[in-house]
C-alpha cells in the first residue's frame, strides 16, 4: 500500500532535513539524547572532537564515553536537566575513540515531544587547550608560592619535573645543580628516577668534555638525542639509558646572574623521540622557574648564614640588668643597661630621667605597663625606642618579672634589656626581602608578556626602580655591535621631575659597568649643567649597576638605580636587582628574537610581493608580446591554406596543417599557463561550497557536447567542504574533464565522484575522481602533476599538460594535497584534500 505524507509530515521532514543541516555545519558537537542519554542525532563534528562519527554514536549512550571520575558528577546532571531545569551548563571529561581524554563544556536543555517522550539538546565544545594553558599557569603559580614561602630547594625542583611530567606523560625529568665553577654536580632532583642513575649520568654528561651535550650547553643552546643506541656521540650513555629502559634524551642549560651555568634540565624518554615545539615552550618556562628558584634558595641561604651570626652575637652579648623598687619611682640598673639606654654612667635613675630618652610616641604604652607593674598584674617583654645624646635612635627590648613577698604581694620587678635595633632592622630586612621575591614573581609574569624591546626596557627600568624603592632608575641596551646604544629609558619620582635624566648617569655609571651607555645623545648644555650638578647629589645619595647578560653570557646592556627613597641601598636591593636583570635579559632576547621573527616575515611578504609583480609581469609579457606573433603565424598560414592549398604539394599541405595544429596548440599552452598563474596569485575567499552540484553541473556540460557517448556517473550527495569556489570549480572541471577523455576508447564511460570516511587528520576532508579509462604506468604517478607533464601522446589524448599542475596549486592553497592511484588500462583515481578553515 503506497504512504502519503500528510503537510505536516512534509514539514516536520523539513525541518528535521534543516536540524541536521545545523547538526554537520557546528565546529562544536552538538547531539539529542533521550532520558537515557542515548544518542538519537549528532552533529558530523563527533568524528573531529570525540574520534566517533556519527552513525557509531548512534543508539549508544553519552554515560560510555564519559571519564569514570567523571561519571558521577555528569549523571547528577543529568537528573537536574531531566527534572526540568532550563539550561545546564556543566564540564566534564569523555574518552575518545583512541582512547585519550578530551576536556568539553557542555550547554544542555530537555525538550519534552508531543507524546511525552522528549530529549536533550545538548551542545559541547572542546576546552582541552584552554584547560591545558589553565593548568600551566597554576602550576607556576604553585611554584612561585612554594619559592616565596621558603620551601627547600628540592622541593621545588621536584615539584617543577612533577609538571612537566604531568604535561608530558611518557616524560622522566630531573633537574642537576651544579657547583659554582659550573663543572661538578651539587645535587641532583627528580621525582621519578632513581638517585643512582641520576648520579652517574651526570657525571657522565659533564665528563663529555668534546660531546654534543657539553658543546651545546656552553653555547646555551639545549642538546637533544632521538635515540642513543644509534647516536655515537651518545655511547656513553647509551647502555646506563638501556639499564634503566631510556633510549632518548634532551638536555636543557639554565644560566644564572653573569651568565655563569648553574643547572642542567634533562628529559628522558623509554622511545626514540624528538622534542615539539610545545614541549621546547613548556621547558623554557620551567627554566626561568629553575634559575629563580636556586637564586632565591641561594639568597635565603645567606639570609640565613647572616641571621644566625646575628642571633649568635646576641646571644653572647653582655646584657643590661634592672630592678626597681615597686615603693619608689626609682630605677637601679646594671651592667650595659647606661650604654643600651644613651644615660650617663649612674647607676640609679629616676622615672622621668629615663622616660625622657624615650621617644614620645613609645611613653604611652611604658607609662601604662608602669601601672600595671604597680598592680603587680604583669610579666613579659616590652619595646620601646631611645634616643641617644648623638641623636641616634635604638630599639630596646626588655623582659620583666615581678617579684612577690611571702604574702603574694609585689615589691620588686627585675628585668634585662638588649639593644635589639640590629636585629629588628634584619627582620625588617628580611621581611622586605620576601616582599622584593614577591614583587619579582609578578614582574616575571609581566616580563614574559610583553614582546616589544622598546616597551619591555621600559616597564623594567619602572620594576627596578619600585622594586628597591630608588628615586631614579636607568636603562641601556646595546646593539648587536657593543659600542653602540641601541635604545635608553629612564625612570624618575616627582623629585627629579623637573630635570630632563641627561647623559652623565649614563655615561657614568656606564662606563663603570663597562661602557654600555657612551653614546647617549646628549642634551643641550643648560640641561646636561643641571644634570651635573644633579650628578653629584645622585652620587652621594649611591647607587646600585648591573649587567643585562644574554644566555649566552655576552653582555647586552646596563640597568643602574639610584638615591634610594628611605635610608641606603642594603646588599638585599643588589640581590634582586641582579635576579631582575637575569629575568630582564631573558624577556628582551626573547622581544629582539620576537622582532627579528617579524622583520623575517615582513621581507618574506615583500620578496613575496615583488614576485608576484613579476610573475604579472610575465603574464602580461605572455598575453600581449607573445600572442601577436602567434596570431600572424596562425593568420599568415591560414591564408596560405586559402589560397593555395590545392596547388601545393602533400608534404607542403601536412606542414601546413602542422603549422596551424602548433600555433593553436601554444596558444591552449598561454592559456593554461595565464590560468596557472592566476590561480597562484588570486586571493582566496572561503565558503561553504557544495562540490557535488559543481560536479554534476561539470558532467552535465560533458554529456551535453559528447550526446553518443554512454556513461555511467555516480556523484555522492551533499558533499561540501569550506573553500573557494571559483577555484574548487576549476579543480572539478579539470579532473573530471581527464576523466571524461581518458574513457573515451570504452564502451561505457564509469565515473564517480565522492568523499573518503575521515580516518587521518581529522581538519581536511579528502575526496575522489574515479574513472574507468585507460589509466597510467604508476611507476610515473609522482610526475603526473608537474607542468607539461604527460603520460599519454598528445596526439592519442588532446592537451597541454598544465592542468593537473594547476589542480595542485589549488589544492596547496587550501591546505591540502593531491594524489593518484591507477593501472595500465585498469582505471585511475585520482585524490585531493581540503583542510578545514584558513590557511
Amino acid at each position: 500500500m503506497a504512504t502519503h505524507l500528510t503537510r505536516d509530515d512534509s514539514a516536520t521532514n523539513a525541518q528535521l532535513l534543516d536540524l541536521q543541516r545545523v547538526f554537520d555545519l557546528s565546529q562544536d558537537l552538538m547531539c539529542m539524547t533521550d532520558a537515557q542519554t542515548r544518542f538519537v542525532r549528532v552533529s558530523a563534528s563527533s568524528a573531529r572532537i570525540l574520534g566517533y562519527p556519527p552513525e557509531e554514536l548512534i543508539g549508544r549512550t553519552l554515560l560510555d564515553l564519559v571519564h569514570p571520575n567523571d561519571l558521577q558528577s555528569t549523571l547528577l546532571t543529568h537528573e537536574s536537566v531531566l527534572q526540568g531545569a532550563q539550561v545546564v551548563e556543566f564540564e566534564n571529561r569523555c574518552v575518545r575513540k583512541d582512547g585519550t581524554s578530551v576536556e568539553l563544556s557542555w550547554t544542555s536543555t530537555w525538550i519534552a515531544g508531543p507524546d511525552g517522550a522528549g530529549a536533550t539538546y545538548s551542545v559541547a565544545r572542546d576546552i582541552t587547550n584552554r584547560k591545558r594553558a589553565e593548568r600551566l599557569r597554576e602550576s607556576q603559580r604553585e611554584v612561585l608560592q612554594l619559592i616565596v614561602a621558603g620551601a627547600p630547594l628540592g622541593d621545588v625542583l621536584r615539584r617543577i619535573c612533577s609538571i612537566m611530567e604531568v604535561f608530558d606523560a611518557d616524560a622522566k625529568c630531573a633537574v642537576t645543580v651544579l657547583d659554582a665553577a659550573g663543572a661538578c654536580v651539587r645535587s641532583a632532583f627528580s621525582p621519578s628516577l632513581p638517585s643512582r642513575f641520576l648520579s652517574v649520568v651526570q657525571d657522565t654528561l659533564l665528563g663529555m668534555p668534546h660531546g654534543a651535550c657539553a658543546n651545546a650547553l656552553r653555547s646555551g643552546q639545549t642538546a637533544t638525542c632521538a635515540d642513543m643506541t644509534n647516536d655515537p656521540e651518545w655511547q656513553e650513555l647509551a647502555a646506563l639509558g638501556a639499564e634503566h629502559g631510556l633510549r632518548a634524551c634532551w638536555f636543557t642549560p639554565v644560566f644564572g646572574a653573569r651568565g655563569r651555568l648553574i643547572a642542567v634540565i634533562a628529559v628522558y624518554y623509554p622511545h626514540p623521540y624528538q622534542p615539539s615545539d610545545r614541549e621546547l615552550v613548556l621547558v623554557q618556562a620551567a627554566v626561568s622557574l629553575v634559575a629563580l628558584a636556586i637564586a632565591h634558595a641561594h639568597a635565603q641561604t645567606q639570609l640565613k648564614e647572616s641571621l644566625t651570626r646575628v642571633e649568635l652575637a646576641q646571644s653572647i652579648a653582655r646584657l643590661g640588668y634592672w630592678e626597681r623598687d615597686l615603693s619608689s619611682d626609682k630605677l637601679n640598673v646594671y651592667g650595659e643597661a647606661n650604654a643600651i639606654l644613651g644615660i650617663p654612667g649612674e647607676r640609679t635613675i629616676g622615672l622621668d630621667v629615663f622616660l625622657g630618652v624615650v621617644l614620645e610616641a613609645d611613653r604611652p604604652a611604658l607609662i601604662a605597663a608602669y601601672g600595671e607593674a604597680n598592680r603587680g598584674d604583669t610579666s613579659g617583654g616590652l619595646q620601646f625606642r631611645v634616643r641617644h645624646p648623638d641623636g641616634s635612635v635604638r630599639h630596646v627590648h626588655a623582659e620583666r618579672c615581678v617579684i612577690r613577698d611571702e604574702s603574694g604581694r609585689a615589691t620588686h620587678i627585675i628585668g634585662t634589656m638588649q639593644d635589639v635595633t640590629e636585629r629588628n632592622q634584619a627582620d625588617l630586612e628580611r621581611q622586605r626581602y620576601l616582599n622584593q621575591m614577591s614583587a619579582l614573581a609578578d614582574a616575571a609574569r609581566k616580563v614574559n608578556s610583553v614582546l616589544t624591546v622598546d616597551e619591555l626596557l621600559q616597564i623594567i627600568t619602572e620594576i627596578a626602580r619600585d622594586l628597591v624603592g630608588a628615586h631614579v632608575a636607568v636603562s641601556v641596551l646595546q646593539g648587536a655591535d657593543e659600542p653602540t646604544v641601541e635604545c635608553c629609558k629612564t625612570s624618575h619620582s616627582e623629585k627629579y621631575s623637573s630635570v630632563v635624566p641627561g647623559s652623565w648617569l649614563l655615561e657614568g655609571e656606564g662606563q663603570r659597568a663597562g661602557g654600555a651607555a657612551a653614546h647617549v645623545t646628549r642634551i643641550d648644555r643648560s640641561t646636561a649643567a643641571r644634570d651635573m650638578a644633579l650628578g653629584t647629589q645622585w652620587q652621594a645619595c649611591g647607587c646600585i649597576t648591573v649587567s643585562l647578560a644574554a644566555a649566552s653570557g655576552r653582555r647586552i646592556g646596563v640597568l643602574c638605580v639610584a638615591d634610594k627613597q628611605s635610608g641606603e641601598f642594603a646588599p638585599n636591593d643588589e640581590r634582586v636587582l641582579g635576579q631582575l636583570a637575569d629575568l630582564a635579559a631573558v624577556g628582551l632576547e626573547n622581544a629582539r628574537l620576537y622582532a627579528e621573527l617579524e622583520e623575517r616575515v615582513r621581507k618574506r611578504t615583500q620578496e613575496l610581493q615583488e614576485s608576484n609583480r613579476e610573475l604579472e609581469a610575465f603574464s602580461y609579457s605572455v598575453s600581449h608580446d607573445l600572442r601577436g606573433p602567434l596570431r600572424a603565424i596562425a593568420g599568415f598560414t591560414g591564408l596560405l591554406r586559402d589560397r593555395h592549398y590545392e596547388t601545393i604539394d602533400a608534404d607542403g599541405r601536412r606542414c601546413i596543417d602542422r603549422v596551424l595544429a602548433g600555433t593553436q596548440r601554444m596558444s591552449n599552452l598561454i592559456d593554461d599557463l595565464l590560468e596557472l598563474g592566476r590561480v597562484t596569485r588570486v586571493e582566496i575567499r572561503r565558503r561553504q561550497v557544495d562540490l557535488s552540484e559543481y560536479a554534476r553541473a561539470t558532467l552535465t556540460r560533458l554529456r551535453e557536447a559528447s550526446p553518443e557517448r554512454a556513461a555511467a556517473l555516480v556523484i555522492e550527495p551533499q558533499l561540501s567542504v569550506a573553500g573557494d569556489p571559483g577555484l574548487l570549480a576549476i579543480v572539478l572541471e579539470n579532473l573530471l574533464d581527464n576523466a571524461w577523455k581518458f574513457t573515451a576508447s570504452r564502451p561505457v564511460a564509469e565515473i564517480r565522484f565522492g568523499a573518503v570516511a575521515a580516518a587521518g587528520d581529522e581538519n581536511e576532508r579528502t575526496f575522489f575522481v574515479q574513472d574507468n579509462g585507460v589509466g597510467f604506468d604508476p611507476r610515473y604517478a609522482a610526475n603526473l602533476f608537474g607542468v607539461f607533464q604527460r603520460l599519454h601522446a598528445a596526439g592519442e589524448f588532446p592537451g597541454t599538460g598544465v592542468g593537473l599542475a594547476t589542480v595542485q596549486r589549488i589544492v596547496q592553497r587550501h591546505g591540502g594535497r593531491i594524489w593518484a592511484d591507477a593501472a595500465v588500462d585498469r582505471g585511475a583515481t585520482i585524490y585531493f584534500s581540503i583542510a578545514e578553515g584558513p590557511q
